[in-house]
């Protein structure tokens, strides 16, 4: 004889929803890749994701790091870096205390400086033994003094009255001056090839030091690595 089912009271009601939850929960900690998030290439992947073995997955899944973050595993002045890479952004409009003294690249680094906030990176942004940099003045009265390094340098000047001075070498170095009266002074030094664009407006050319036998007669590139013996980086 079959018992008609009878209500179910609040205990056992409240340990069936319990039950609905936490198996909802388990299939949701599964990680399922599917074939939307094949890659082959950065360039297949949506901003945000990195291509890692095949799938685009996370930032946080890829080795990137929010910083400052450890100082064994994250060095103190990236805002984010990625550890396997050894790559750090350095973003001074997250990190504006940090970039009111010396924005120094770690040794052995490569280096995404971003100075976007009026009179950032003014004590200097120094990427002397970085493995390269890429420095963003943008902003007014921006990255007083810029030194460069070993590894490639790339600078661009597009806030007015930005990069003071920039020295470059012994890598290459590539200057790009757009902001009124950026770039006072760039020295090419024992750069192994060097490029300055001046814009109007930026740079006066006769604080512009070339490498010898390396100006350019094409405005507004005032320095070119594309003459005969004008890059003899490796």
């Amino acid at each position: 004889m079959k018992l008609a089912p009878g209500p179910i009271g609040p205990i056992t009601a409240l340990a069936l929803a319990l039950a609905a939850t936490l198996a909802l929960a388990a299939g949701c900690s599964v990680s399922h890749r599917s074939g939307d998030f094949a890659c082959d290439s950065e360039q297949r992947c949506a901003s945000g994701r990195t291509c890692v073995d095949g799938f685009c997955v996370v930032a946080a899944d890829s080795g990137v790091v929010d910083g400052p973050g450890d100082a064994a595993v994250c060095p103190s002045q990236c805002t984010t870096c990625n550890v396997a890479q050894k790559a750090c952004v350095i973003d001074c409009a997250s990190n504006n205390g940090a970039c009111n003294q010396a924005v120094t690249c770690p040794a052995g680094w490569s280096c995404n400086v971003l100075c976007s906030l009026a009179n950032q990176c003014n004590s200097g942004v120094l990427c002397g033994n970085a493995t390269s940099c890429t420095i963003a003045c943008g902003a007014r009265q921006t990255c007083k003094t810029v030194t460069c390094g070993r590894g490639a340098c790339n600078v661009t000047c597009t806030g007015n009255s930005s990069c003071s001075s920039i020295g470059c070498g012994p890598g290459a170095c590539n200057v790009n001056c757009t902001g009124n009266g950026a770039c006072g002074a760039v020295s090419c030094g024992l750069a192994c090839a060097c490029d300055v664009t001046c814009r109007l407006g930026a740079c006066l050319p006769a604080n512009v030091t070339c490498k010898p036998g390396c100006a350019s007669t094409m405005a507004p590139q005032v320095c070119t690595s594309t003459a005969t013996g004008c890059n003899t980086c490796l």
